[in-house]
């Protein structure tokens, strides 16, 4: 970064963090810290105090003259929805999630029913590439998908407890990694000291294993009749209401 920015000590002073590699984002793309040493540049830290018809005002007393605002405030990391989302006994996602967002692996939520989420709280938003992580946890709804179309299911939801289980557990692995290092960052909502609701406690490849596979005991399960087994129907499977089909399919010839 010195390098990039010809050695200048203001430059340098400002732009070059004194936190833990990887607590935020790394260095900047391409062109970007080259950039501050253009004529026509001028970085400050100083807060903005006003903005008018021809430019930005800044606490130091400036005004910059400008053609365009870009406003890049970062993230909203509260995960929750511009738009109602009413569970069991009309809580809310939003009521669930005021102080902080909490999560089962990132893809449920409690008394949230048939509720499944991309990207939500403790994502893998950090490590690994997060499209391949989006295509892991869509396979892992269509696991519940026809889990609940096949066994006749009126819903599904996480148990408070195995949530509750995960996010304690994942914030002591989060303590060992570099994600909760002294700065204030979007994976921690802003917060130099708060606790970590952004990124996946470990690894891309944890994330996979742990969704590879449905864990039906952390859920709380609703079936559509009195008796869990009605899915069994009349006792013979689809298969056999056909004709000419080969029934001894499983033997091993």
């Amino acid at each position: 970064m010195r390098q990039a920015l010809n050695y200048n000590e203001e430059l340098c002073a400002k732009l070059i963090p004194d936190w833990t590699l990887g607590c935020r984002r790394l260095t900047p793309g391409e062109g970007y810290l080259e950039s501050f040493l253009l004529p026509t540049v001028r970085l400050t830290n100083s807060p903005i105090t006003s903005i008018d018809a021809t430019g930005v005002n800044t606490q130091d007393g400036a005004h910059d003259e400008v053609d365009v605002i870009v406003c890049a405030t970062g993230f909203d990391v509260s995960h929750i929805p511009h738009y109602p989302v009413t569970g069991r006994h009309g809580v809310t996602l939003a009521e669930k999630w005021k102080d902080e967002p909490e999560s089962y692996l990132s893809v449920a939520c409690p008394d949230m029913p048939n509720y499944f989420i991309f990207t939500g709280p403790n994502a893998t938003v950090g490590h690994g590439t997060l499209i391949t992580s989006m295509q892991w946890t869509a396979n892992y709804m269509i696991k519940w998908l026809r889990k609940i179309a096949s066994e006749d299911i009126k819903s599904v939801a996480p148990k408070q407890s195995a949530t509750d289980e995960f996010v304690r557990y994942g914030d002591e692995i989060l303590k060992t990694l570099t994600w909760t290092a002294g700065c204030s960052s979007w994976y921690k909502n802003h917060r130099r000291d708060g606790r970590v609701t952004a990124t996946w406690p470990g690894s891309a490849l944890l994330y996979r294993q742990m969704i590879e596979h449905l864990r039906p005991e952390d859920f709380d399960i609703e079936y559509r009749s009195k008796n869990r087994f009605r899915f069994m129907g009349n006792g013979f499977t689809e298969l056999e209401m056909q004709d000419g089909v080969d029934l001894a399919f499983y033997v091993e010839r």
